[in-house]
């Protein structure tokens, strides 16, 4: 196993040498009392492991931890400092192991141990795995595979995990960190801020890594920003927006395909998660959603024998506009010519509800006249049982 030692202190960098040269199966092969150093000559020397001093200048440990990880990307980490305030926020990081200085020959065999386990584990592929081909963004970012079921991921944090959709919704393009800095931490000074940016970084990477996500951040520059590199993997919202668009104009041959379509559009854009920065795009595709059912809508009205569907496609579209009055009349006569009686009274509660206590307003004059003259013709027909 191939080591770097980073630390601002001179001895500390050879009292941890001669204690590594005590494993044969460990060789150090780089010494660095700067951080932006090794982060240079790690592409180059390819180190399997790290072990970091926290409190350096130029970067802190937690710093060059994420940005080693990005010439490095299967790195381990081992945090070397007289800090244990910070062991949480190590570990939050996935570190390997963290060691208190100065750190004894016991203490150290268990950290060579663990690393050679992790590195084991790192190399092997989980029985049944297989890479991520694509991620779904409908109602809740997760990712798809091939061969199981999607998966949501583990972030750790809801930093973490909004960092990842903003970057996931600008990708292939540059993210500024003054933009992330702002959109996320805009409560901190500047350092505290890119601090936690590194750690948010790192521990997207490795949720990925874990995932098996062919999915990579591209560090520009140390100053600039940061691009996601999707590679091969496929967006559900852009292959839907695709097939969509291919569909014929021509209902008598594309509705069964584009019923089809339309049920894939689980529920909006990333709809479990408040992003403010996500709702132009939200609504956006909500409107196109729409836009289409209502004319698959109109469609199957004139088709007696596409009932079934037409009324399980209204209930989606008042799902996603509650206030539209024609449609919900239409679905009224709809569930009253299937003698789903019951759900003529829900719906019309509903209907209710939604111009009343969310508008504030009185229920269009056409739905109340429709619903009270159903109500008088049920009642009539029930007493003549």
């Amino acid at each position: 196993m191939k080591a770097i030692l980073v630390d601002d202190e001179r001895l500390a960098l050879v009292h941890m040498e001669k204690m590594l040269g005590r494993y044969g199966n460990i060789t150090v092969i780089g010494k660095f009392q700067l951080a932006g150093e090794a982060i240079e000559q790690a592409k180059e020397l390819q180190p399997d492991v790290a072990f970091l001093d926290i409190h350096m200048p130029e970067y802190t440990g937690l710093q060059a931890a994420v940005l080693l990880q990005e010439v490095c990307p299967a790195i381990q980490i081992v945090f070397v400092t007289a800090h244990d305030q910070y062991a949480l926020q190590a570990f939050e990081l996935d570190a390997s192991d963290y060691l208190t200085k100065p750190p004894v020959a016991e203490r150290l065999d268990m950290t060579v141990e663990r690393l050679f386990k992790r590195r084991g584990e790192q190399g092997q592929v989980k029985e049944g795995s297989s890479m991520a081909y694509g991620i779904n963004c409908f109602q809740t970012l997760r990712f798809q595979y091939k061969d199981r079921p999607a998966e949501l991921p583990k972030w750790r944090t809801a930093n973490s995990q909004e960092l990842f959709a903003y970057m996931l919704h600008n990708r292939g393009e540059v993210v500024r960190k003054s933009t992330l800095l702002e959109l996320l931490w805009p409560e901190l000074d500047k350092k505290r801020a890119m601090t936690q940016l590194y750690t948010a970084i790192y521990i997207i990477r490795q949720c990925l890594q874990k995932m098996n996500v062919d999915i990579t951040i591209v560090n520009l520059s140390i100053q600039e920003g940061y691009v996601l590199d999707i590679g091969q993997v496929s967006i559900e919202t852009e292959l839907w927006e695709r097939e969509l668009a291919q569909i014929s104009d021509s209902l008598e041959e594309s509705h069964p395909a584009l019923g089809k379509v339309l049920e894939r559009y689980e529920g909006d854009y990333l709809k479990d998660y408040d992003y403010i920065w996500a709702e132009p795009e939200r609504e956006r595709l909500r409107k196109l959603w729409l836009f289409h059912a209502r004319r698959l809508s109109r469609f199957y009205s004139d088709k007696p024998d596409l009932r079934t569907q037409s009324i399980k496609l209204l209930e989606k579209i008042q799902a996603f506009d509650p206030y539209n009055e024609e449609e919900g009349v239409v679905l009224l006569r709809l569930y009253d010519d299937a003698g789903e009686y019951d759900k003529v009274t829900a719906s019309y509660r509903r209907l209710y509800d939604a111009y009343m206590v969310d508008l504030g307003i009185g229920i269009p004059k056409d739905a109340e006249q429709w619903f009270e003259d159903w109500k008088s013709k049920r009642e009539r027909a029930e007493r003549m049982l």
